[in-house]
């Protein structure tokens, strides 16, 4: 059916009143171009190369093979149509679509029943969403070409480092060097970059001195979401020595695990129903999973990544994750509804992981992790032998290998590991601080073991109240002791009667469980009423 153009021009305004639409310019004028182009009968010279300089005002030397500044639009014009339909334009009966690897629109009409819905790719809606990240040239407080070679290439750096991380799409440091030329406001490079976060700073160098300003972010709000200031001691010879650490620290404390960009991410509420969701990154439901370790998200971590790897299985992440969840549901003794044997089936998703994406980090922490509660210390080793041959980068991982080392009771190795990890990034998961209590304990220091137990902060795990009996325990403090294990009595009873079992489920050294176990009767565990 051809459809009158009157009817398609009403339907652009209805779309252009969308608010993601009043947001963006370049969105409005990107599709405002193609349709009026189309109606007119010019449809075959919309082009990639007309597109760039008639609509994002490119110089007329714009080459489309160097910059793919209007591919990236187009998937961002095609991703929130679809949004406009399912939201906003739910019940309209005229459809504008940019079918992929073109940029002429399609116009159809649709019949609304009270009980159709409209169907949207389904492939786009559940497919990897990944955070994107733009990396913009850093500004120098200083025409000397020392500064603003090292400004340049400290944003390349960071850029290339990002892209270690699988759960994110970095957008090139070229484009970013382009855009840049075009604007300065935050908000519109985050539009036109397609970003959702964006690193930028600034380096500022005098005669001996070096101070690098790094802030993180939001490119729809323009909100600072962190920053940090390095200064340093630098001459010409020790410039790539420092870029080398401020990369290394600037990355590790915003993305990973536990960087403040998944800090931020974790702010969005998990979907209640399952079926509604958007959100299939893995690392996003991770995240959640290990700050709220709750029945309820398990069940709900675990049903949306395997929904994930179901729609997606070549998604090494989704599956090291998946099996990442069912080692913490092990720990937490909730039983999987997707997995009759939790740990045996968390080894066998991080192999797989491994096989789609032999650099997969998140696979071979799932394996040390699995192997632990299995109390296979040599796979244990073996998973971390091999994760130490892709050389990682990733302090959230270097962390979690360090206390798996600790649990094996491969005691200097593993604090080695798990001191960098935390010095690289301060914010890290719950029971790092468990491990490192545990090292000092086996080395006699009971006020550092107390230290690191008050610092595990997780009320809904035996660890902290555990940890702090036995550490009283050492310094003489028996009434303080006791004290810890009532309260543990009462919020665990279940490990009354498997305390010494449930110590050594994790912790491989026998010795270190003996005295664990030997400390908490001395405090009268066992005096408790049964």
């Amino acid at each position: 059916m051809i459809l009158p153009a009157p009817q398609i021009t009403d339907q652009l305004s209805q779309i252009l009143s969308f608010e993601t639409f009043q947001n963006s310019t370049v969105l409005s004028r990107f599709l405002t171009f193609i349709v009026e182009e189309t109606l007119a009968g010019h449809e075959k010279e919309l082009k990639e190369y007309t597109i760039a300089v008639k609509v994002l005002l490119k110089r007329p030397d714009f080459n489309p093979q160097n910059d793919p500044i209007v591919r990236i639009h187009a998937g961002r014009l095609r991703r929130t149509l679809l949004e406009y339909y399912e939201k906003k334009g739910k019940a309209d009966p005229v459809v504008i679509s940019i079918p992929k690897g073109a940029y002429v629109p399609d116009f159809s009409v649709r019949i609304i029943s009270d009980e159709a819905t409209f169907e949207t790719d389904k492939t786009e809606s559940i497919s990897r969403k990944k955070i994107t990240v733009a990396v913009l040239p850093f500004s120098n407080i200083s025409t000397d070409t020392t500064a603003v070679s090292f400004a340049d290439g400290l944003g390349d750096h960071i850029s290339t480092e990002l892209t270690r991380y699988p759960e994110f799409s970095v957008v090139s440091y070229y484009s970013c060097r382009n855009i840049i030329n075009k604007t300065t406001d935050i908000k519109e490079v985050g539009l036109m970059l397609d970003a959702n976060y964006i690193l930028t700073g600034s380096v500022q160098i005098s005669s001996n001195n070096i101070r690098i300003r790094v802030q993180l972010i939001l490119g729809e709000t323009r909100e600072h979401i962190w920053a940090n200031s390095y200064d340093r001691q630098s001459s010409v010879s020790n410039l790539f020595e420092i870029q080398d650490e401020i990369v290394r620290q600037v990355v590790s404390q915003t993305a990973g695990d536990y960087g403040a960009i998944f800090r931020n991410l974790s702010k969005i509420p998990p979907q209640k129903n399952i079926e509604d969701l958007k959100i299939y990154n893995a690392v996003f439901w991770y995240y959640h999973f290990v700050n709220n370790i709750s029945e309820e998200m398990f069940f709900k971590a675990e049903a949306v990544m395997m929904k994930a790897v179901e729609t997606d299985p070549e998604y090494a992440l989704g599956w090291a994750i998946l099996g990442e969840i069912f080692v913490g549901g092990y720990f937490m003794r909730h039983t999987s509804k997707l997995a009759e044997k939790q740990l045996e089936q968390a080894v066998l998703y991080g192999k797989k992981a491994i096989k789609i994406d032999p650099l997969c980090q998140h696979a071979y922490q799932t394996i040390a992790l699995a192997n632990i509660f299995l109390r296979n210390k040599p796979e244990c080793l073996k998973a971390i032998e091999e994760w130490t041959k892709i050389k990682p980068n990733a302090p959230g991982i270097m962390g979690a290998m360090g206390c798996c080392l600790i649990f094996c009771g491969e005691y200097e190795r593993g604090f080695k590991m798990l001191d960098d990890s935390v010095q690289l990034n301060p914010y890290y998961q719950w029971w790092f601080n468990a491990a490192i209590g545990f090292y000092y304990f086996k080395k006699e220091a009971f006020e550092d073991a107390l230290y690191w137990a008050e610092k595990i902060n997780m009320p809904n795990v035996p660890w902290e109240l555990l940890l702090k009996a036995v550490s009283l325990v050492e310094m003489g403090c028996i009434s303080e002791a006791r004290q810890c294990c009532a309260v543990m009595h009462q919020r665990f009873p279940f490990l009354q009667n498997i305390l010494e079992m449930y110590i050594g489920a994790f912790l491989q050294d026998e010795q270190l469980v003996t005295s664990l176990y030997n400390s908490l009767l001395k405090a009268g565990i066992k005096e408790l009423p049964g």
